[in-house]
């Protein structure tokens, strides 16, 4: 049996969607719900599903990690899907992705495709090579902004693939990543230390490639993938902290001390760039100075005067 692991944090009406898709495409299947101490609606439809749900009601929001721990281990089935309740699964998708992985005992996790609300092109995020400072230094000085096709930015976004071939890659977006039960027990689950959300999915799949196990791609696997649904919980600031903080902490755990201190200097450097721009009104692209500049330039000063992991 496979069990689906979904995590809600105030996602509104797109969880019934979530859930509904797999009620559809995935009827014997065991799903669990954890919520994070959501403070909308987002739970109300349960009562009205016939099937039996497993729904586990958090008194705080734990975070993305400790949530979908606490959910795999609930869980009965191996696999484990972990997915995002802004996503929706395809008719076949969750099939496709359980033969990939169990055709190979070397496959510890794999991915499938997550497509915008159009279903007609890839999310930018669904699936990535690990980050290198490279890559992080052509994003914070707005490299790729003026210089899209750049190899950095290329390489870590793997633009030279089409998403239409099955492969063995680095990470998967955790909006849709399926685990084998034993590689989770065998590394602890997820590090909960990357709290609220993002980067515990890179470092998982960092720990799976590190511990010998592969991870694979599955084209035949589409979602429909609204994205950054929670964000509007959160503000710029907040975002920008949670965010730069785990990536941070990620090069700190994966690449050391000095890596993690060059990665911070990028950091600050790039935030007081986008407040730059923000107030020259600076029309880039992908809206690098969109935020207000005070935001930027209040959380640069915050990781400029920090020495820790994590700020």
């Amino acid at each position: 049996m496979i069990s689906i692991v979904v995590v809600n944090w105030n996602s509104g009406e797109l969880l019934e969607r979530c859930v509904h898709s797999l009620l559809r495409n995935a009827p014997d299947c065991e799903i669990v719900l954890i919520d994070n101490a959501s403070h909308d609606p987002s739970l109300n439809f349960v009562e009205g599903v016939e099937r039996e749900l497993l729904v586990m009601r958090n008194s705080r929001n734990a975070g993305f990690a400790a949530a979908n721990n606490q959910g795999w281990r609930a869980a009965h089935g191996d696999p484990i899907l972990f997915l995002n309740p802004d996503a929706e699964a395809q008719p076949g998708s969750i099939t496709a992705l359980a033969q990939r992985i169990k055709g190979d005992p070397q496959m510890w996790a794999v991915g499938g495709r997550l497509l915008d609300d159009t279903e007609s092109k890839e999310t930018s995020a669904s699936v990535r090579a690990f980050p290198s400072i490279a890559a992080v230094a052509a994003e914070m000085l707005l490299l790729d902004e003026v210089w899209p096709r750049n190899p950095w930015t290329r390489r870590y976004r793997m633009a030279e693939w089409n998403h239409d071939s099955a492969r063995d890659v680095d990470q998967p977006a955790a909006a849709c990543l399926m685990v084998r039960r034993s590689a989770l027990e065998s590394l602890g689950g997820f590090d909960e230390d990357f709290w609220p959300a993002w980067f515990e999915d890179v470092d998982l799949c960092r720990r799976i490639r590190t511990a010998g196990g592969r991870i694979g791609f599955e084209p035949r696997a589409i979602f429909s993938h609204h994205g950054a649904v929670s964000l509007g919980s959160l503000t710029a600031e907040e975002f920008m902290r949670f965010y730069y903080g785990n990536m941070i902490r990620y090069f700190m755990k994966h690449n050391g001390a000095k890596a993690a201190a060059r990665v911070r200097r990028l950091i600050v450097a790039g935030l007081y760039l986008r407040a730059c721009a923000a107030i020259l009104r600076v029309p880039f692209p992908s809206r690098a100075g969109a935020k207000p500049p005070g935001a930027y330039w209040r959380v640069a000063r915050s990781f400029a005067g920090s020495k820790g992991a994590h700020a």
